[in-house]
């Protein structure tokens, strides 16, 4: 990409977040964005094929009852090479589940068929039938996972207690995780 060139920046669910010269979509009109939809109604018919070089979806998906709709609509508007990036609350979190306006639990098993082959989860024989079928429906690569402590827990690095932010989060149950999950689009099907 040229050094000049305009990375076109779409910001997915973003409440009172919003980029500075992005596009910022959200389904309420008091957050002000520049555009107000539902991100459960898809087709999006407000964006164009092969439009955007990065996606953020921060702590949206977990909101969305189509969200595989929505993952479909994001490889749709997304160019080549361009960049998906997802967070939500990790499944060992109270908080994947227990806001009322949290509807669905997501994981890089919600990927299966995605992230298979990338390097980022092995390939599990024996998960369900769906998910298999689920394989190269979408032109996306998995190339990052990470699970992260949300900033509240970071003074733990800061101060040199990474083994404490490990150990509580392997032993604790709701000592909540981010996670963030990264999808290059790649040639194929649209």
């Amino acid at each position: 990409m040229e050094q000049n060139a305009k990375i076109n920046i779409l910001n997915l669910g973003c409440g009172l977040k919003k980029f500075i010269g992005g596009v910022n979509v959200d389904a309420f009109k008091s957050c002000e964005p520049d555009i107000v939809w539902d991100l459960n109604k898809t087709p999006w018919t407000w964006a164009e094929d092969s439009t955007y070089d990065r996606i953020f979806a921060l702590h949206i998906f977990e909101h969305l009852v189509n969200w595989w709709d929505a993952v479909i609509e994001c490889s749709r508007i997304l160019k080549v090479g361009g960049i998906l990036e997802i967070r939500c609350p990790d499944p060992s979190s109270d908080s994947s589940l227990t806001y009322r306006d949290h509807v669905t639990m997501i994981s890089p098993l919600s990927f299966h068929g995605i992230m298979d082959g990338n390097g980022i989860v092995p390939f599990r024989s024996g998960t369900n039938a769906w998910a298999l079928t689920q394989e190269n429906t979408v032109p996306l690569k998995a190339v990052f996972f990470a699970r992260v402590p949300f900033p509240r827990y970071d003074w733990m690095n800061r101060k040199g207690l990474h083994w404490l932010l490990t150990f509580c989060a392997r032993h604790m149950n709701n000592f909540i995780w981010e996670q963030v999950l990264i999808f290059e689009k790649i040639n194929g099907i649209s």
